[in-house]
């Protein structure tokens, strides 16, 4: 890494981000369940089907 400070505009950014009121809601069951299809479960049929 370097040494290097970071820029002055990122370095906002961060501590906006760390704020907990700044992040946001966490993943719905409906949020799980699209991660699930898209990223398991798709993948395995369409290995299945090309197989």
């Amino acid at each position: 890494m370097s040494d290097e400070p970071l820029p002055a505009e990122l370095e906002r950014r961060i501590q906006e981000l760390e704020q907990p009121e700044n992040q946001g809601a966490g993943f719905t069951g409906v949020d799980w369940l699209l991660l699930a299809l898209t990223g398991i479960i798709g993948p395995v049929l369409l290995l299945l089907w090309g197989w």
